[in-house]
Order: structure tokens, then C-alpha cells, then sequence
């Protein structure tokens, strides 16, 4: 048994919440989530210099949604299992490029 796997994942209109083998819960806010989408487009837009936006709360902030945009585009419709490593979002808004692995998560969790 993988103890870094999840044994139930749970969706709710606000939050990701996983179960994982090891017996320890974690919870994930869909709008952190959304801003922090791990796609190759949606990390090199975190990164385009000369984006001018408030001081970003976390240093992963998404610098071409504002709290409010993000907020709109954080409802998710749906997610699924990629490999043994990880799960894709599929987002109100249709975007679905990013895969959160479970490594990633536990860190975050």
C-alpha cells in the first residue's frame, strides 16, 4: 500500500478534500487551487515580467486573475485520476491542463 496515495477524494462546491492511505486528512480551498494551476500556461503566465497586479498573497500567485476573476473561475465541474501520481481539475470554465500530483498536495496539506 502507498501510503501517498489518496484513498477517497471528495469535491465540493468550495474544496478538494482527500482521504489519503495513511489515514490523515487534507482539504484544499478549489479557489488556491485555481490560481495555482500547475499547467505549463498557466505557470508561465505567473512568471511573464511586467504583469502588474496588488502584492500576490502566496508566491505562487496568478497575476492575471484577480481575487474576483479567480474566484468566478474557481467552481470545478470534476476531476479525475492521472496514473499513480496525481489528478486533473476540470474547471467550470473548461480548463483542465493542470495535474496535481499527490506529492505536490501532501506538501501543501
Amino acid at each position: 500500500m502507498n501510503k501517498k496515495r489518496p484513498a477517497e477524494i471528495g469535491l465540493s462546491d468550495t474544496e478538494l478534500a482527500i482521504r489519503w492511505q495513511d489515514g490523515s486528512e487534507s482539504r484544499y480551498s478549489l479557489e488556491a487551487l485555481r490560481r495555482n494551476c500547475p499547467c505549463a500556461l498557466c505557470r508561465a503566465l505567473r512568471e511573464e515580467p511586467g504583469v502588474q497586479t496588488p502584492p500576490p498573497p502566496g508566491p505562487l500567485e496568478l497575476p492575471l486573475l484577480s481575487k474576483e476573476a479567480a474566484t468566478a473561475t474557481a467552481q470545478a465541474s470534476g476531476w479525475e485520476l492521472v496514473g499513480r501520481y496525481g489528478l486533473r481539475i476540470t474547471w467550470a470554465d473548461g480548463h483542465d491542463h493542470g495535474i496535481y500530483t499527490f506529492e505536490s498536495l501532501r506538501e501543501q496539506g
